[in-house]
Protein backbone atom coordinates (compact mmCIF):
# COMPACT_ATOMS: atom_id res chain seq x y z
CA UNK A 1 0.00 0.00 0.00
CA UNK A 2 1.35 3.76 -0.73
CA UNK A 3 0.19 6.21 1.29
CA UNK A 4 0.52 9.83 0.82
CA UNK A 5 0.91 12.19 3.71
CA UNK A 6 0.07 15.34 3.70
CA UNK A 7 0.61 16.74 7.16
CA UNK A 8 3.42 14.98 9.11
CA UNK A 9 0.75 15.20 12.17
CA UNK A 10 -1.25 12.44 10.34
CA UNK A 11 2.10 10.23 11.66
CA UNK A 12 1.79 11.61 15.28
CA UNK A 13 1.63 8.28 17.49
CA UNK A 14 1.47 6.00 14.51
CA UNK A 15 4.57 3.02 14.22
CA UNK A 16 5.76 3.14 10.76
CA UNK A 17 9.03 0.85 11.83
CA UNK A 18 9.47 -1.80 9.20
CA UNK A 19 7.71 0.77 6.26
CA UNK A 20 9.74 2.30 3.60
CA UNK A 21 9.32 6.26 3.82
CA UNK A 22 10.22 8.78 0.59
CA UNK A 23 10.77 12.32 0.90
CA UNK A 24 9.53 15.16 -1.39
CA UNK A 25 12.49 16.35 -2.98
CA UNK A 26 13.24 19.84 -4.12
CA UNK A 27 13.22 19.22 -7.78
CA UNK A 28 11.15 21.15 -10.80
CA UNK A 29 9.03 18.53 -11.41
CA UNK A 30 7.41 15.78 -9.25
CA UNK A 31 9.15 13.42 -7.37
CA UNK A 32 9.84 11.39 -4.29
CA UNK A 33 13.12 10.08 -3.34
CA UNK A 34 15.71 9.10 -0.43
CA UNK A 35 13.80 5.76 0.01
CA UNK A 36 14.73 4.51 3.31
CA UNK A 37 13.46 2.02 5.66
CA UNK A 38 12.12 2.82 9.18
CA UNK A 39 14.22 0.71 12.18
CA UNK A 40 12.37 2.51 15.15
CA UNK A 41 10.30 5.74 15.90
CA UNK A 42 11.51 7.43 18.71
CA UNK A 43 9.69 10.44 19.23
CA UNK A 44 9.57 12.64 16.04
CA UNK A 45 12.97 11.34 14.84
CA UNK A 46 12.94 8.25 12.60
CA UNK A 47 16.01 5.82 12.11
CA UNK A 48 16.64 4.47 8.91
CA UNK A 49 18.17 1.72 7.01
CA UNK A 50 19.12 2.36 3.26
CA UNK A 51 18.56 -0.45 1.15
CA UNK A 52 21.16 -1.54 -1.63
CA UNK A 53 19.57 -1.52 -5.40
CA UNK A 54 20.04 -3.57 -8.28
CA UNK A 55 19.23 -3.15 -11.65
CA UNK A 56 16.11 -4.21 -12.59
CA UNK A 57 15.12 -5.50 -15.68
CA UNK A 58 11.39 -4.89 -14.90
CA UNK A 59 12.15 -1.45 -14.31
CA UNK A 60 14.62 -0.39 -16.74
CA UNK A 61 17.32 1.02 -14.14
CA UNK A 62 18.60 0.53 -10.18
CA UNK A 63 15.69 -0.51 -8.15
CA UNK A 64 14.61 -1.38 -4.86
CA UNK A 65 14.05 -5.54 -3.90
CA UNK A 66 13.87 -5.80 -0.78
CA UNK A 67 16.25 -8.48 -0.20
CA UNK A 68 18.79 -6.43 -0.89
CA UNK A 69 21.66 -5.67 1.68
CA UNK A 70 21.03 -3.05 4.26
CA UNK A 71 23.66 -0.45 5.60
CA UNK A 72 22.91 2.44 8.13
CA UNK A 73 20.54 5.48 6.88
CA UNK A 74 21.29 7.52 9.43
CA UNK A 75 18.09 9.73 11.45
CA UNK A 76 14.80 11.92 9.44
CA UNK A 77 12.32 14.17 11.23
CA UNK A 78 8.94 12.70 11.01
CA UNK A 79 8.08 15.58 9.36
CA UNK A 80 9.72 14.61 6.09
CA UNK A 81 8.19 11.87 5.45
CA UNK A 82 6.11 12.36 2.40
CA UNK A 83 5.17 9.05 1.54
CA UNK A 84 5.13 5.29 3.16
CA UNK A 85 4.93 2.16 1.20
CA UNK A 86 5.02 -1.27 2.39
CA UNK A 87 6.64 -3.20 -0.19
CA UNK A 88 10.00 -2.41 -2.43
CA UNK A 89 7.68 -2.50 -5.63
CA UNK A 90 5.37 0.04 -3.87
CA UNK A 91 8.66 2.51 -3.21
CA UNK A 92 9.80 1.49 -6.88
CA UNK A 93 6.18 2.16 -8.40
CA UNK A 94 6.47 5.68 -6.79
CA UNK A 95 10.02 6.25 -8.26
CA UNK A 96 9.21 5.63 -11.50
CA UNK A 97 6.30 8.48 -11.73
CA UNK A 98 9.19 10.29 -10.57
CA UNK A 99 11.00 9.26 -13.91
CA UNK A 100 8.50 9.38 -16.06
CA UNK A 101 7.81 13.63 -14.40
CA UNK A 102 11.34 13.96 -15.53
CA UNK A 103 11.26 13.05 -18.75
CA UNK A 104 7.27 15.01 -19.61
CA UNK A 105 8.75 18.31 -17.90
CA UNK A 106 11.90 18.18 -20.21
CA UNK A 107 9.69 17.37 -23.18
CA UNK A 108 7.74 20.11 -22.20
CA UNK A 109 10.35 22.66 -21.82
CA UNK A 110 11.85 21.45 -25.54
CA UNK A 111 8.07 22.14 -27.02
CA UNK A 112 8.11 25.83 -25.63
CA UNK A 113 11.50 26.54 -26.90
CA UNK A 114 10.31 25.24 -29.99
CA UNK A 115 7.49 27.23 -30.06
CA UNK A 116 9.15 30.18 -28.64
CA UNK A 117 11.52 29.89 -31.84
CA UNK A 118 8.62 29.47 -33.91
CA UNK A 119 6.98 32.82 -32.30
CA UNK A 120 10.80 34.96 -32.73
CA UNK A 121 10.97 33.43 -36.40
CA UNK A 122 7.80 34.67 -37.47
CA UNK A 123 7.84 37.81 -35.78
CA UNK A 124 11.06 38.20 -37.46
CA UNK A 125 9.70 37.44 -41.32
CA UNK A 126 6.45 40.13 -40.07
CA UNK A 127 9.54 43.08 -38.83
CA UNK A 128 11.38 41.87 -42.12
CA UNK A 129 8.05 42.21 -44.62
CA UNK A 130 6.80 45.40 -42.95
CA UNK A 131 10.13 46.62 -43.77
CA UNK A 132 10.15 45.69 -46.88
CA UNK A 133 6.89 47.41 -47.57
Amino acid sequence: MIRMIEDPAELAGEDITGKYILRKLNYHWFAYGKAAIVTACKGTILQLDREETVYSEQWGRRAYTGTGKRYPGGICPISAVACVCDTPDDVNAVIQLDVDAQEEFYRLIAKTEARVRALASSSENTVFLAAAE
